[in-house]
């Protein structure tokens, strides 16, 4: 009774934790594949080995209540979080049973069964939520010295594992093969497909016919039966107790059980030979056809999804799944693994039935057809049944190349072609109009407006009014993509090129950059019920005009691109925006508010689309359709969409902890993670598998203790952070997916960073003592340096001082060196020049101020040039040097002689007395001439003549003056004869001062000695 109540205890152990996960795992808003769409219309994406599968066949598909999607191939086992494949191999694992995968099962548990060409083998999670690792165990089926080959599995209601083999059926409890009441039955079988039902019934595909096992009771179906025949590769329940079985077979087709009872479906399969089925959550039967591709059963009418409509390859296998998003998962043998899931856009092309992919306009009439206009491919009428017809040159149309569209009120669709041809169908007959004055540009834009006129924008040759089937120009230039009108009547017309006019009771006024515009190529226009006009401008962004004002949006406020090339309001109050990075949805109202920070919704190839390239210039470009759905041209197909029925993908990702390193160490384990020592490198990889627009999903993480809040790490998967210090951490990572639906829990890991050996409270003790030893020695040893130190300074600044005394007596030295050098003649030793011309200013200045006399004396040799000639230069620097050194003699000590010029001297005299003036005069001549100056081993005598004058109290001259006057009694004296003094009178600066003529008496004018006037005459 006991062992009973135990055994019911932990069956509703299990039922309750089954019931849980399924609803964990299958959100009530979860959204599957419309299946009234084409196959073709949904978003297709494939991964093979060239993405990191270990090999191209895909023989079996699980997902995992961690989120995880696993793939059986023949080369291992590849676990997928939507970005990154991981693969485990016999080798690697330790516990894979082989590397050749043919059946998976995923646990309620959170764990996997896999099935191999050797066996069976369970993985099992880590003991932590929030770790992706776990352990691979392999289970023994049987005594035998080779395992069987395990082909099918399926985990009933009670939790009992049914492994099917091709050596009959195993079944597992708690890991642990058990008996079966029908265990002797289907012992000798090859089983093919497995597929178990809440209410506790299994059914069994095997070789030998199709089994039902339900409470005790094993129930076969074979050819005798009914069934088309006796090989039942595949079976598809549905999830009621009780609901329909439907059985594919090999050479047989498909076969259904309804309340017990078989039938064959009357639905007519080009092929017999199926390898799998799946049933999905809205109840469409898809069908893996052997070498023939996909096939979806659905309100009893087949689809076909072949490699003609996109599929990589004809070769399926019986891997099938429905992942807990809704995506469809379709494994191939040669090609991998197909994804189909659903999006917002549905995409009508040539896979549809269109004639080209190319769209430019697209509109919709009142009979519900769209109307898709492509380039050189003709115009496509598509009914809402989804039949396309063709519409082109055999129906009377005039070109394949649409440029505009517009239906009018008499219910007449009107076409515009390049070459100025305007084509209207009405009733199913075509007239076309030709426009002369427009024969070599297209017409691109069509409008009727509220008063029945219908307006024609012509690429190069203006506006229209079309009338009577006749073409009435109001403009004959600009380059029209769109025309609108506003509620108070006005027209307005966007230019590429020339900015948007507006035609108001019969006045033009023109908007461009200079009025505010961002750009001039006007490429769409759309005018709202309250007066605005939007336009959307290549390289521009989004404009909008009210009144006279206008306000811009760019990319810098938000916007996805520089070019907005179609505009179209929803029912839900949206702007939707097409350009050439995708189409943008943006709230009328935020704009309206003035917010200059736009947060756009951006829908592109994610998104359902086949390119996210609208394509614009053409009108309409974008429709708003009877129904509220929203229709754009694209460059590989018309897409709609549904702004009312917008589902985003309501399941929160599970987020993983996968790998935590640890200065370069993988660290093993999981929950709380203790690390040693070390450097503080910390290196954490995580994920959050997702597999709609998984390069979407986003990441917030942090390390608590570090980080003082959530780090945003976009779409990275992995965390860093170095030099941690030893402490308690704990890191957190939480996920949204790409709607922005974040995780309800965050996945964790706490961490203890263990301190060093020398960062222990024993080691700082000893630090303690070790710098109070160190700290004294290092005193002790300081004080005696210090003295030390002061001796050897004060030695050194007596050393240095008395340096510094002799280096500034050298300065001084030299700086007097410097100064005679610069004030002295460096032949004679006297002032030269400008010093002696500085003194005759400063002694003129204090003569002026103490009223004396200043005598002033300019000196010539005589015949010196007839000297320099004879005896050389050298020795006319020697009569010039001798000649200083006796006027220096001859003068008094206060008295300053200077060499004036070449053999020039200037002589002045302080404290001047006119009547003692002559006789120093003479003393001074005669200090030249009264001794012969030695040449060359010869006396040559040599005179001088001087120009004498000087300044008296009271008069007015310049020192310019005193030596005008000087050098004018100076010539006097040389024409009298020379060697004498003459003398001026210096009463002022007049040159023609009175000039007196004094002579020098020689000592001996006999003497027999050469002279200087022997010599050829010069001054």
């Amino acid at each position: 009774m006991r062992q009973v109540f135990e055994r019911t205890a932990l069956l509703l152990l299990r039922v309750y934790v089954m019931v849980a996960a399924a609803i964990v795992a299958s959100p009530p808003e979860t959204y599957a594949l419309d299946p009234t769409k084409a196959v073709t219309q949904y978003v297709q994406s494939t991964w093979n080995s060239e993405h990191g599968l270990p090999q191209n066949s895909v023989h079996a598909l699980a997902q995992t209540q961690n989120g995880f999607l696993w793939l059986g191939t023949e080369e291992g086992l590849a676990r997928f979080d939507g970005v990154t494949f991981e693969v485990f191999t016999s080798h690697g694992s330790n516990g894979l049973a082989s590397d050749y995968v043919q059946a998976l099962a995923a646990d309620p548990d959170g764990s996997l069964w896999i099935g191999t060409d050797s066996g069976l083998t369970h993985w099992v999670p880590g003991r932590g939520a929030s770790s992706a690792e776990g352990t691979f165990q392999r289970i023994r089926l049987s005594q035998a010295p080779a395992e069987d080959s395990v082909t099918a599995l399926a985990i009933d209601s009670s939790g009992m594992l049914w492994a099917g083999t091709t050596q009959g059926m195993r079944f597992l409890r708690e890991g642990q093969v058990v008996q079966s009441p029908y265990s002797s039955r289907l012992a000798e079988v090859s089983v093919r497909a497995l597929a178990a039902q809440p209410d506790g019934t299994l059914w069994i595909g095997t070789n030998k016919g199709l089994f039902r096992g339900s409470k005790e009771h094993l129930e076969q179906w074979t050819k005798h039966d009914g069934l088309p025949s006796d090989v039942v590769t595949a079976v598809a329940a549905t999830p009621a107790a009780g609901g329909d079985v439907w059985v594919g077979m090999s050479g047989g087709g498909l076969a259904l059980i309804h309340d017990g009872r078989l039938s064959i479906p009357a639905v007519s399969l080009s092929w017999k030979e199926i390898d799998g089925l799946l049933l999905d959550r809205d109840g469409a039967l898809w069908i893996a056809f052997d070498r023939h591709g996909f096939g979806r059963l659905f309100d009893g009418r087949l689809s076909l999804y072949d490699s003609s409509s996109g599929l990589p390859s004809n070769r399926c296998t019986r891997a099938l799944l429905e992942d807990r998003e809704g995506n469809l998962w379709l494994g191939l043998l040669d090609a991998g693994v197909v994804e189909l899931r659903d999006a917002n856009f549905t995409v009508f092309g040539k896979p549809e039935g269109l004639a080209g992919n190319y769209i430019g306009n697209v509109l919709q009439t009142h009979d519900g057809s769209v109307w898709i206009g492509s380039d050189s491919n003709g115009l496509n009428q598509l009914l809402p049944n989804g039949q396309v017809n063709i519409w082109g040159h055999k129906q009377g149309l005039p070109d394949s190349a649409v440029y505009s569209l517009l239906e009018t009120r008499d219910r007449s669709l009107l076409i515009g072609y390049r070459s100025g041809a305007l084509a209207r169908l009405r009733n199913g007959q075509v007239t076309v109009y030709h426009d002369p004055g427009a024969a070599d540009a297209s017409l691109n834009s069509l409008f009727q407006d509220r008063d029945g006129n219908v307006w024609a924008g012509f690429y190069g040759k203006g506006v229209a009014r079309f009338e009577n089937g006749r073409f009435d120009h109001l403009r004959l230039t600009g380059r029209i993509p769109g025309i609108a009108q506003t509620p108070d009547g006005a027209l307005w017309f966007a230019e590429d090129g020339g900015g948007v006019e507006r035609w108001f009771r019969g006045q033009w006024t023109r908007f461009t950059v200079a009025n505010g515009l961002p750009s001039d190529h006007v490429m769409c226009i759309y005018a709202d019920n309250a007066g605005d006009v939007w336009l959307g401008t290549a390289s521009g962004g989004l404009s909008r005009i009210r009144g006279d004002r206008i306000v811009n949006w760019t990319v810098d406020q938000g916007l996805p691109g520089t070019t907005i090339g179609s505009i179209v309001e929803d029912d839900e109050g949206y702007l939707w925006l097409g350009g050439d990075s995708g189409i943008a949805r943006q709230s009328k109202a935020e704009l309206n508010e003035g917010l200059q920070r736009l947060n756009p919704a951006l829908f592109t190839v994610v998104n359902g689309l086949r390119s996210r390239e609208t394509v614009y210039g053409g009108m309409p470009s974008s429709w708003k359709g009877l129904d509220g759905k929203l229709w754009f041209a694209t460059v590989l197909g018309a897409a709609s969409v549904e702004p009312g029925k917008l589902h985003p993908n309501p399941v929160s990702p599970s987020v993983l902890i996968e790998s935590v390193t640890f200065d370069g160490r993988r660290i093993e384990g999981t929950g709380k993670l203790t690390l040693g020592a070390g450097s503080g490198n910390l290196h954490v990889i995580y994920t959050a598998p997702s597999f709609v627009a998984p390069a979407r999903v986003q990441f917030l993480y942090r390390l608590k203790g570090f980080d003082k809040d959530w780090v945003a790490a976009g779409s990275r998967r992995e965390a860093w952070y170095t030099n941690l210090p030893p402490g308690k951490y704990s890191f957190e990572v939480r996920a949204s997916n790409s709607d922005g639906v974040w995780s309800t829990k965050d996945a964790s890991l706490e961490l203890e960073l263990q301190p060093p050996l020398t960062q222990t409270p024993l080691a700082f003790v000893c630090y303690l003592l070790t710098v109070s030893g160190v700290v004294w020695l290092i005193v002790l040893l300081r004080t005696r340096r210090l003295i030390r130190n002061r001796e050897e300074l004060n030695r050194i600044v007596a050393e240095r001082t008395a340096q510094l005394e002799a280096e500034k007596a050298a300065l001084e030295e030299a700086r007097r060196e410097l100064h005679t050098q610069a004030t002295h003649d460096s032949l004679t030793g006297l002032f030269n020049r400008g010093a002696i011309l500085e003194h005759l200013d400063r002694e003129l200045a204090r003569a002026t101020r103490e009223k004396s006399a200043l005598g002033v004396i300019l000196a010539d040799l005589d015949h010196f040039k007839r000297l320099n000639d004879t005896y050389g230069h050298l020795a006319g620097d020697e009569v010039i040097r001798e000649t200083g050194r006796r006027l220096r003699q001859a003068t008094r000590t206060y008295d300053l002689v200077g060499r004036y010029g070449g053999e020039e001297f200037l002589i002045l005299l302080p404290l001047w007395d006119p009547e003692l003036a002559p006789g120093r005069v003479d003393l001074l001549l005669e200090s030249i001439r009264s001794t012969p100056f030695a040449l060359d081993a010869r006396e040559v005598q040599v005179t001088c003549s001087f120009g004498v004058t000087s300044f008296q109290p009271g008069t007015p001259i310049t020192a310019k003056g005193l030596l005008s006057s000087a050098d004018r009694a100076l010539y006097v004296a040389k024409n009298a004869g020379r060697d004498r003094a003459s003398f001026a009178d210096a009463t002022s600066d007049d040159p023609n001062g009175s000039i007196e003529i004094g002579f020098g008496v020689p000592s001996d004018s006999s003497r027999p000695l050469h002279s200087a006037a022997d010599l050829p005459v010069s001054r």
